[in-house]
């Protein structure tokens, strides 16, 4: 009796650990299904500022005289 006991618990132990490895192995994947997802949202703020910075609004800029080299 002591014997198919023992066999159970090592039975459920085994499964117990399978199961936090299992649950590990999601962990570590959500992990870096995340830093891939922080990485491509800031290269799109990254696209964005750049288009956002080639608007310039024209009447707005101040022109001045080019400048004359060799005067």
């Amino acid at each position: 009796m002591e014997e198919t006991t023992a066999k159970d618990i090592a039975a459920q132990l085994k499964r117990i650990a399978d199961a936090l490895i299992k649950n590990n192995t999601l962990t570590e994947s959500d992990q870096k299904r995340r830093l891939t997802l922080d990485k491509l949202e800031e290269r799109k703020l990254r696209s964005d500022l750049r288009e956002n910075l080639r608007q310039i609004d024209t009447e707005s800029v101040i022109k001045t005289s080019p400048r004359l080299e060799g005067k």
